[in-house]
This record gives structure tokens, C-alpha cells and sequence, in this order.
């Protein structure tokens, strides 16, 4: 007799991977969420220098772990690459709780870097534990992107209200120790993860690479913090590493078999469709972070709801929503009935799109006082979470599917170095919404953000259409169901 439970049970390596990635997202968000309040309210930094900042961060972030990526994979093994990682961001976010600047962008720098060494770890560990067209690998991955975002919804809802309580350094002090948490959960659980670590990770390691890697830390740690504070030079350090890429792209696709060469191409196409939905994806961080800020009723029975906790509602939404699409996808995959990601990624950036119109069409409800109810956030919010499930949860289950394996981590690597490329775009999306540090009139705030949201919408649309279009031609370049 067809067993439910057995056929929704998840290899062992699941578990270290979800609760690791759990603790890590929640020091990474805490610090997601406050950077832009953080910036304008400490530092006292414009609209659009709070933007760039996010952006620098953000993209860093997201570019590391192609770096991190490949040390996994050929030099240190995943599992040290984990250790490293969730070492480095705990120490980073124990820096940003003294108010200097500079302790402040080392910290920065830090964090940056651990999720270099951490991001594709878990993820990759987890993909490795799947045999090829296994039927549990999207249910498999969309259960784990919940788990992220039990991190991340609850780092929203408690981080501005640790903030507004006990003030800014208590915030950025439990982000730490909560990552340092994740790092004794993964001692715990390690053994799951020993037989499918790559080859490096299995055997030991000289003192020569040790000190190698170390001196690498220190000199990149040293350039991270130089890039934070001049955005100039990391936007062209960004072009640089895309360039670079694309070109070890074209080396792996000439040294690839005509069907190997397919798969790369139809990866970066996806990767490209996965890049226009993150620049969206962002703006929840810098112009819908602020719209919440000065433009959403605060107070509920009394009691003032700090603007992060109000983007909690992302991790509410992905909690409700993951398990029931995670149903969903084995119920139709057991029927042959599943939707190919090819067409989920346009579904997806269609679906985030419509929470930007609804942004808009919000604020012909403001009340006197210019404010918005809450309701409408519930509303948008929840749309921007069923399209980030339809895309983010599905982006890295995707190489699973298509890349190579040889190029697993490297893929997982490109994955997020778009995402780096969207995060820096995405301020010039969110600079339409800059409100003049000398403009206090209520309305005409309003009908700046109005405008801007409308654009962002439209920009979304047009993405989508051009998305359906192109969907058919990747799946049949990628072979994929």
C-alpha cells in the first residue's frame, strides 16, 4: 500500500541543513531588515545612500558564495566550509553591536564573507543526498526554503521589537548569538553529512592550505570593508566578477558534450529570470521597507508594531503557504501532472508583480492623517511570498535538475551572484521613491510612492510577458519536465 509519510520523508543530511540555514537566515535578516532604518536613523544617511548601502551589502553577499562555492567543492569540503561560514557571521554580528563606524562596516565585512563560505553549503549537501529524478527533491527543497524563512519571519517580527525595547546593539548582540546556535547544531548533527561531503572535505588538510585560507580571510575581509564604504568601486568590482563568469561559462561549455552544453545554457537563462525577480525581491528591504516606515498605520490596539515586524508577515505567509505547495507539487507529481519550473519562474515574477499594484492602489485608502491601513501590507505581502516560493524555494532545486553535476557548486555559485546583481540594481528601481530629506507633506509622499510602485509593477509585467515566451524554448533545451 502508496505510504504518505515514507514518501515525504527526507534524507538525514535535511535536517542539519534546514535547522543550520534556520539560525543563519535569522542573524542574516536581523541585519537585512534594520540596515536601512539603521543607516538613516544612526548614521543619518539619505533615502538613496541608505539604498546604495543595502545594495553594496546585499550584492557582496550574494557574491561570495561563488567563491565559497568552489573552496567547498575542490579545496576545504562543505562541511568546513559551513563551520567557517557560520563562525565568521557570528563574529560580524557581534562587531556591529558597538556603534562605530568602523567596527560597524568590519562587521559588515565579516558577515559578508561568512555567507560566502556558508550559503551553498547546506544547499549543496542537500542536493548531493538526492539521486537523479528523484521525486522528492522539490517538495524536499521547498520544506527546507521554509525553514529558511522560520529564520527570517521570525528575525522580522523580533528585530524591531528587540530594537525599539533594548536598542540597536541588543539587536545585532541575539542575531549572533543565534548564529552561533546554528554552529552548535550542526556539531550535533554532522555525521549525516560526512558521506556525501565532496572529496576535500573527506580527508584532512595541510597546513599549508590552513594558512593559505586564513591569510585569504584576512586580506578579503580587509577588501570587503574598502568596498562597503565606496560603492563606485563595488559596482565595478560586480561587472568584473559577471564578466568573469560568463567566461568560465564559455570555457566549461567548450570543454562540454553537446547535451552538457544545453543544460549550462538553459541554467543561465533560468538564472536570468531568477535575477529580474529578485530586483523586485529587494525592494521589500529599501522602498516597501520605508513606505511601511512613514506611510502604514503603526499602532494596533494601542500598541506600536515596529516597521521590520510588519515585514514578519513574509515569514508568516511562507509557513502557511510552503507545506501546502510542497502537497501540491508530490500530488501532481504523482499524477504527472507537475508544472515544469520553466513555467513557475514566470508564474512567479507575474505573481510578485501584482503586489506592487496593489501597493499602489492602496493609497487611495489613506486616511486623514496620509496613513495606510494594515490590511493592504497582509494583502501585497502575501502575493510577494507565493511568487518568491514559486522562485527562490525552486531556484537552487533547479541545477539539481539541469546543471551538470560537475558545475553543482559553481551553478549554486551563479545563482547567487545574480541575485548580487539584483540587489545592486534594485536601488535604482528604489530610488524612484527617494523622498527629499526637506519634503514632510504627507500626501505628496503618497503619490511619490504611488507613481513608483506603478512603475515597478509595469516593469514587472514586462518581464513576465517576455518570461512566458521564452519558457517553452528553455524547457526544451533543458529536457526537464
Amino acid at each position: 500500500m502508496f505510504n504518505k509519510h515514507a514518501h515525504l520523508k527526507q534524507p538525514p543530511v535535511f535536517y542539519l541543513a534546514f535547522v543550520t540555514s534556520m539560525c543563519e537566515r535569522f542573524g542574516f535578516y536581523v541585519l537585512s531588515y534594520l540596515l536601512v532604518l539603521f543607516a538613516k536613523n544612526v548614521f543619518n544617511l539619505s533615502d538613496t545612500e541608505s539604498f546604495k548601502l543595502f545594495a553594496v551589502f546585499t550584492s557582496l553577499a550574494y557574491i561570495t558564495p561563488v567563491l565559497g562555492g568552489y573552496l567547498a567543492d575542490n579545496v576545504m569540503g562543505i562541511r568546513r566550509s559551513i563551520i567557517t561560514g557560520l563562525t565568521l557571521e557570528a563574529i560580524g554580528l557581534a562587531f556591529l553591536a558597538f556603534h562605530s563606524t568602523y567596527m560597524f562596516m568590519l562587521g559588515l565585512a565579516c558577515v559578508v564573507i561568512g555567507v560566502g563560505f556558508f550559503k551553498t553549503g547546506p544547499t549543496n549537501l542537500l542536493a548531493r543526498s538526492y539521486k537523479t529524478k528523484d521525486p522528492r527533491i522539490d517538495s524536499g527543497f521547498t520544506l527546507f526554503y521554509m525553514g529558511i524563512n522560520i529564520g527570517s519571519g521570525i528575525a522580522a517580527f523580533s528585530a524591531g521589537i528587540i530594537q525599539h525595547y533594548y536598542g540597536w546593539h541588543v539587536a545585532f548582540a541575539t542575531a549572533a548569538v543565534i548564529v552561533f546556535i546554528g554552529l552548535l547544531c550542526y556539531f550535533v548533527l554532522r555525521q549525516s553529512a560526512k558521506e556525501i561531503d565532496s572529496d576535500p572535505g573527506k580527508n584532512s588538510l595541510s597546513l599549508k592550505i590552513i594558512f593559505q585560507i586564513s591569510t585569504g580571510i584576512l586580506i578579503t575581509v580587509a577588501i570587503l570593508t574598502m568596498l562597503i564604504q565606496h560603492s563606485t568601486i563595488a559596482y565595478a568590482f560586480f561587472a568584473l566578477a559577471t564578466l568573469s563568469l560568463l567566461a568560465y561559462f564559455l570555457y566549461e561549455m567548450a570543454r562540454s558534450d553537446t547535451q552538457d552544453k544545453l543544460k549550462i545554457i538553459a541554467c543561465i537563462l533560468l538564472i536570468v529570470m531568477g535575477m529580474v525577480f529578485f530586483i523586485l525581491y529587494f525592494q521589500m528591504y529599501t522602498s516597501i521597507n520605508l513606505f511601511v516606515d512613514r506611510c502604514i498605520t503603526h499602532s494596533l490596539l494601542g500598541i506600536h508594531i515596529p516597521t521590520s515586524t510588519f515585514l514578519s508577515l513574509n515569514g508568516v505567509w511562507i509557513l502557511i503557504l510552503s507545506p501546502i505547495l510542497a502537497e501540491l507539487y508530490n500530488h501532481l507529481g504523482s499524477k504527472g501532472m507537475d508544472l515544469p519550473v520553466t513555467t513557475k519562474f514566470p508564474m512567479g515574477i507575474l505573481i510578485v508583480s501584482l503586489c506592487f499594484f496593489v501597493l499602489a492602489y492602496s493609497v487611495n485608502y489613506a486616511n486623514q492623517e496620509g496613513l495606510v491601513s494594515p490590511s493592504w501590507i497582509v494583502l501585497s505581502i502575501g502575493l510577494y511570498s507565493l511568487g518568491e516560493l514559486l522562485i527562490s524555494a525552486l531556484g537552487v532545486a533547479m541545477v539539481t535538475h539541469i546543471s551538470p553535476k560537475r558545475l553543482y557548486g559553481v551553478m549554486m555559485g551563479a545563482w547567487y551572484l545574480s541575485t548580487a546583481l539584483a540587489a545592486s540594481l534594485s536601488s535604482q528601481l528604489a530610488d524612484l521613491s527617494s523622498i527629499p530629506a526637506e519634503m514632510h507633506d504627507q500626501l505628496q509622499i503618497l503619490h511619490i510612492y504611488q507613481h513608483t510602485f506603478i512603475e515597478i509593477g509595469l516593469f514587472g509585467m514586462a518581464a513576465t510577458i517576455i518570461a512566458f515566451i521564452a519558457s517553452p524554448y528553455i524547457k526544451k533545451i533543458a529536457q526537464i519536465g
